[in-house]
């Protein structure tokens, strides 16, 4: 009988392996006993972690500090480079920021969250605190919203599954009030959002679903509220959104699926 699965130490090391690099990002770096103490782990072990991410090259060793090594801009520009949306997308998504003057961005939706994968500024950009790799916030950003309203209940309920966190004052926290502004994402088929994820910031967004598919990521476009009037951001703008979304969903249903556009090669949190 042919059995697949792996030993519990291998599942085990792995966890711990990713848990020692998701730590090193969170702290911007560390030495042996700081990232010992902040996993909850001793320093043999912490030591041990890290001296193999040493030498497989993931991690590189500063005197006595330990980083993320330059190996993780291989491995992400593989993924990114990989990617049919973003091969599709970053071009239409730069000429949506040279229309507009303003800050657009490309997302693509994985299995546990969204990724922005491309951004591009046009004259008046201010950029949202968004760059390529960081996950967007689903519930707050115009983008996130735009991909939630195309999903599945069961999907979203899963990708919603944790408190809706207060980004600014005009976050929706409240779940019956997302459920209906999702309502009205779906019928209009454009996301806005109003300082809800960034102070000061207004964001228009838009899903990308090809033809007989599923969501696959959106199409985001950001300014400041200076510039941004109430016709200009509801009136004006949302027509260029609306464009590129369909140039890309166009483009996008003439070529193969995206294999990664499901997030099933995306490592979770792997950014």
């Amino acid at each position: 009988m042919n059995d697949n699965r792996q030993p519990l130490d291998t599942v085990e090391a792995v966890e711990r392996a990713v848990g020692v690099i998701n730590a090193l990002k969170a702290l911007d770096g560390a030495g042996v006993t700081e990232l010992a103490e902040y996993l909850g782990m001793s320093k043999s072990g912490a030591y041990k972690q890290l001296s193999t991410l040493v030498k497989s090259g993931f991690v590189a060793k500063h005197g006595n500090e330990y980083r993320l090594s330059y190996r993780f801009l291989l491995m992400g520009e593989y993924v990114k480079s990989n990617s049919q949306l973003y091969q599709i997308g970053a071009v239409e998504v730069d000429k949506l920021a040279e229309k507009s003057n303003y800050f657009a961005y490309l997302t693509a939706l994985g299995q546990d969250h969204a990724y922005c994968i491309h951004t591009a500024h046009g004259e008046d950009a201010v950029a949202p605190n968004l760059s390529v790799g960081k996950q967007i916030s689903l519930h707050s950003s115009a983008a996130g919203k735009a991909m939630l309203a195309e999903l599945p209940d069961e999907q979203r309920s899963a990708l919603l599954s944790q408190p809706l966190a207060s980004k600014t004052e005009n976050t929706i926290t409240d779940r019956d009030a997302l459920a209906d502004e999702l309502e009205t994402i779906r019928n209009e088929g454009i996301a806005f959002e109003d300082e809800e994820t960034v102070p000061g910031i207004r964001s228009i967004g838009a899903s990308i679903v090809p033809e007989g598919d599923a969501v696959v990521g959106a199409v985001g476009l950001s300014g400041p509220v200076s510039l941004l009037s109430d016709d200009h951001f509801r009136e004006e703008l949302p027509s260029l959104v609306l464009q590129t979304k369909n140039f890309i969903e166009v483009k996008f249903s003439l070529e193969s699926r995206d294999p990664l556009a499901e997030g099933s090669h995306i490592p979770r949190d792997f950014y």
